[in-house]
């Protein structure tokens, strides 16, 4: 019987067999090529004096000199042996020395060997026959029927160049002409031809690359990729050194069922801050499944990221990203943003810093991609401002939180506000040996100033205060166990028990009936409900709702140290908040808090081996009666570039339904999924993952991505099949579902400065990326 393996199942049995055959890549290539023996001479060169050393001489005095067998010259770094040499001693080739027959010279920067040459003893000017040369200490090297070597320019006629090491002809460029810029770190050529085991493949009359490690402009390296969704994509990025502060990657990408795309990407670093100026655009989408609304076929992203410090305490932060449409980053692979985001943001930020207090203004802005009618409110301005101060009184300590915040929302039926906010706090810290105790009295305290929207016929009030004190009562303590309850480990158990009291105040009046259909307020406001959450001072991260609460929030962590190093190998948190009085907002109660008890989360890690990490959270909802969260994850990490992680998430349908206040979700979220990431060997790596959504009973995404590394040059070839949403009327819509199947494949030519094996740049392809679970410290 046959024996069949899948592409997941390959990559396993290679990982298993790659301990034998691991080496570091980088000092391989640089063991291939000469290295500059003994110290480096540093000064003038030129000023050094000369020993000639031959088995004979002929000397001229004083026109010339002939040194033959075995003749080696020296001049600070550079040594030249060859079978005979003859210097001129005077007129005006003075010190010039002929090399006759087989010859090699050497200094640190370079190697030629060849027949025939002339070499200036007074300058690093040279002209050489027939030469095979090779860069020191780097890799680089090739051929040229004759040359004039220079301080900081090589030139070649007929010359050739790779950077592959001696006796590997995977690829070279040949030239009528080549000039070498030393200092600047680039080759011109002219009439060049790109050879791939000696056949061309490619000509060019005029070519420029690196030598070196500094950035030049040109073209970098296409690639290739095939889609059920977009047909054939080619990319062929050109890279603009404008200036040494400065460059721009321009990216035309064409789509065979798109069209072309355009994609510009600009970097500067100056006085006034660094940042990144990106945009991908496409004048018409021809994709014929695509029906844009009002007929628009443009597609376009905009993303600008910038920072500067300003004189020594303000910072100026914009982050910004904007897209033709909510289904673009299902359509497009973009590093700007991802369609399992759910939005992208439009923000800035203006602060000044103090030691004691901060002084910002903002604004922000959402752009959702769901298809709800009314889209999240936008602030500009928001004027923030936060004070902390130690022992004021005694043993005191007094923070002071306000905010200013204009809302606006694009929907004329939606009301627009102004919010004032002030949080003044007093706190007294206590500790000992026992534990501590943290005390604390807050007000919060809040103004609104609201018009109803211009097409709205429901009335708000146009003035809404609200007043809300709050007492806090935390207690922790660190117990640490005198028995070991496992040999070698030593175990602490840290229980912290707090207290908190709101009184109720009716919010009913801030915002519309419409609005808190759509949010919980002005700003966005989630439920929190992980363990650290729990000991949050409210439920809804933002302020318009401020629920009442009597409530005791109790839990714990529990950790194991090893005696020996003092390294965590343990840890596990449990915690649960209960009500000792119904909690409410409105009118009526919270209606996501129907019983006195909340949800109880525990979280643990357990690195039970210096290889293996385990991480698992469980949160179980008391309201809905049934498990709210849950995920794992099991990874297996011997060395930086090999991994092997297990995962698994589930979210309650009802849970999701619940926090985002919509009946939309009709299915539980139930994943399992596999990551492998693998230098099988110093060539070869191996990526491969697979996700599978047990409630849909459909596979969420498979990926294979295979890394080839050699010291000149490395290939990149990835399959993949993903679960995508679609708008209905596709033809192969299942559930408004359809699988995309790729495959792409990439080459880059790597010239001594790039030994990386890929799987970092592997593991971060897909809809569904790696990402390092909680370590323990």
């Amino acid at each position: 019987m046959k024996q069949r393996y899948s592409l997941l199942s390959f990559a396993v049995i290679a990982a298993c067999y790659s301990n034998y055959a691991v080496s570091d890549l980088k000092q391989q290539c640089l063991l291939g090529v000469p290295q500059f023996k003994g110290e480096v001479v540093e000064g003038d060169q030129l000023k050094m004096p000369v020993t000639i050393e031959s088995d004979s001489a002929a000397i001229n005095q004083p026109r010339d000199a002939t040194y033959t067998g075995n003749v080696t010259i020296k001049q600070g770094n550079r040594s030249i042996w060859a079978d005979q040499v003859r210097v001129e001693q005077d007129g005006e080739n003075a010190r010039m020395a002929y090399l006759q027959g087989n010859f090699n010279y050497q200094d640190n920067l370079i190697q030629a060997t060849g027949t025939d040459a002339s070499i200036y003893l007074l300058s690093k000017d040279a002209r050489l026959s027939n030469a095979n040369y090779q860069l020191v200490g780097r890799q680089g090297r090739g051929t040229a029927e004759y040359g004039e070597f220079g301080n900081n320019k090589r030139t070649l006629k007929n010359a050739s160049f790779t950077s592959c090491l001696p006796d590997d002809n995977a690829w070279k460029i040949e030239a009528n002409e080549m000039i070498q810029y030393v200092e600047e770190e680039y080759a011109e050529m002219w009439h060049a031809r790109f050879k791939v085991l000696g056949v061309p493949v490619f000509y060019s009359p005029y070519l420029q690359f690196p030598i070196g490690d500094r950035r030049r402009s040109g073209l970098l390296v296409p690639s290739f990729e095939r889609s059920n969704k977009n047909g054939w994509t080619y990319s062929q990025p050109f890279y603009w050194n404008i200036a040494s502060n400065m460059d721009a990657t321009i990216t035309p990408t064409y789509y065979s069922r798109r069209g072309w795309q355009i994609s510009p990407a600009f970097r500067y670093l100056s006085r006034m801050g660094q940042g990144l100026v990106a945009t991908e655009y496409m004048a018409k989408d021809s994709l014929t499944e695509y029906q844009p609304e009002n007929n628009d076929r443009k597609r376009y992203l905009l993303h600008w990221r910038h920072i500067i410090d300003l004189l020594t305490n303000w910072r100026f932060s914009v982050d910004y990203t904007k897209v033709s449409d909510r289904r673009y980053f299902s359509d497009f692979d973009s590093a700007y943003g991802r369609s399992t985001d759910g939005y992208a943001t439009q923000n800035f930020t203006l602060g000044y810093y103090q030691p004691n207090y901060n002084l910002s203004i903002s604004g922000k802005k959402f752009q959702t991609f769901d298809e709800l009618n009314i889209a999240p409110y936008r602030v500009l301005p928001q004027v923030d401002f936060n004070y902390y101060k130690h022992n004021v009184i005694k043993d005191g300590n007094v923070t002071f939180f306000a905010q200013a915040a204009r809302f606006e929302n694009n929907s004329k039926l939606m009301p627009k506000a102004w919010r004032f906010h002030a949080e003044p706090a007093l706190s007294f810290p206590l500790a000992n040996r026992y534990g501590s105790l943290n005390s604390e009295t807050k007000l919060y305290a809040t103004h609104y100033l609201q018009t109803k929207g211009s097409e709205s016929t429901e009335d708000v009030k146009k003035r809404v205060s609200r007043v809300i004190p709050q007492i806090k009562l935390d207690f922790k303590t660190i117990l640490e166990s005198d028995k070991q309850f496992f040999s070698g480990f030593n175990q602490t158990v840290e229980p912290r028990l707090q207290y908190i009291y709101r009184p109720y105040k009716n919010q009913s009046g801030i915002g519309s009936k419409d609005q808190r259909s759509v949010s919980l307020g002005y700003d966005s406001a989630m439920l929190q409900n992980d363990y650290f959450s729990l000991f949050n001072d409210r439920r809804y991260s933002g302020l318009d709702r401020i629920s009442s609460a009597n409530l005791i929030t109790a839990g714990g962590t529990t950790r194991f140290f090893n005696n020996e190093t003092a390294e965590e190998v343990f840890n596990l948190s449990v915690g649960q908040t209960y009500y000792l009085s119904p909690s409410k907002i409105g009118d009526t109660s919270d209606n996501s808090i129907a019983k006195r008890s909340s949800s109880w989360a525990a979280e643990s890690n357990w690195k039970f081996h210096k290889k293996w990490n385990w991480h698992g959270s469980y949160q179980y909802d008391t309201r809905l009666n049934q498990t709210a969260l849950a995920n794992m994850s099991l990874q297996h990490k011997p060395q930086l570039d090999k991994l092997i992680q297990l995962n698994y998430r589930y979210a309650s349908k009802d849970y999701i339904n619940q926090n985002l206040n919509t009946n939309r979700y009709d299915q539980s979220i139930k994943q399992v999924g596999a990551v492998l990431g693998w230098a099988v060997t110093d060539k070869v790596s191996v990526m491969t993952s697979y996700y599978h959504d047990l409630a849909l009973k459909k596979p969420v995404e498979g990926q294979f991505s295979l890394n080839y590394n050699t010291c000149c040059w490395a290939a990149n070839v990835y399959v993949a099949r993903r679960l995508v949403s679609t708008p209905v009327g596709l033809p192969d819509t299942i559930n408004n579902f359809y699988y995309d199947n790729k495959f792409g494949i990439n080459f880059e030519l790597r010239f001594g400065t790039n030994y990386s094996n890929g799987v970092s740049r592997m593991l971060k392809r897909g809809i569904i990326p790696y990402t390092e679970p909680y370590g323990i410290n």
